[in-house]
């Protein structure tokens, strides 16, 4: 597959950083312009495809850098960070973009992924599924039958998280989402068989309310605040 990028730039070991520092390092990330949130309402495919990649994706590969070296710092499989070419499947129409970070160095979108999303009047970090991937159906199982549920309710709950799925929906939108909750996980997952395409449990950022933070590096400490949340949940999925 060849619709995504492997930030091979973005491992650990190629950061200047000290790692026996027992603070992290300053971010690397800078921040991200307002003014370039407005390539969404560019119309045409091609030219808002490239104007996607160009405004959002040297940012998002800085915080991939601030991202790794937070969460590959402790015994498991290493994090790997992809970012979208946005050009598959054919004709397709971007409408956001987004950073994953994933143990699987290609095919990430098959298993769960930790994700920062870039969208026109919202951006997002969420644990979260394409819920046409195959292994979803077993994450839905393992959370009505053996009890990991209850674990992401608890994972919302110290963390301040939210349940949300998403529903297709014509572009310019692409995408709406269509259930929200703070603890009921078992009805997300009705919704998904209802209607959704992505499930996500994570912390939204609303546009243009939060320009103020997400235009500085100190969203890079809230996006990582988020992530080393959700890692230990992460760990329990296979």
């Amino acid at each position: 597959m060849k619709h995504y990028v492997n930030l091979k730039a973005a491992a650990r070991w190629e950061l200047s950083y000290d790692r026996c520092m027992l603070l992290p390092p300053p971010p690397r990330f800078p921040g991200l312009r307002r003014e370039d949130f407005d390539v969404f309402g560019i119309t045409d495919r091609e030219p808002r495809r490239r104007a996607i990649i160009e405004a959002f994706h040297p940012a998002l590969a800085l915080l991939a850098d601030d991202m790794l070296l937070r969460l590959n710092d402790a015994p498991g499989p290493e994090f790997h960070a992809h970012l979208p070419r946005l050009d598959w499947p054919k004709g397709y129409v971007p409408f956001c973009t987004w950073l994953a970070l994933s143990p699987l160095p290609h095919g990430y979108q098959a298993g769960p992924q930790l994700n920062v999303g870039i969208h026109a009047d919202h951006v997002a970090a969420r644990l979260a599924w394409d819920t046409s991937a195959d292994a979803f159906g077993r994450f839905e199982f393992r959370c009505r039958m053996a009890g990991l549920g209850e674990t992401l309710v608890e994972t919302a709950a110290a963390a301040g998280l939210v349940f949300r799925v998403f529903a297709a929906s014509p572009w310019p939108e692409g995408s709406r989402c269509v259930f929200s909750s703070e603890s009921d996980w078992d009805q997300s997952f009705v919704e998904v068989a209802r209607r959704g395409v992505w499930w996500e449990l994570g912390r939204q950022w609303d546009l243009p309310a939060s320009f103020d933070l997400i235009e500085t590096p100190a969203w890079s400490d809230a996006v990582a605040e988020v992530f080393l949340a959700l890692r230990p949940l992460y760990r329990l999925l296979d």
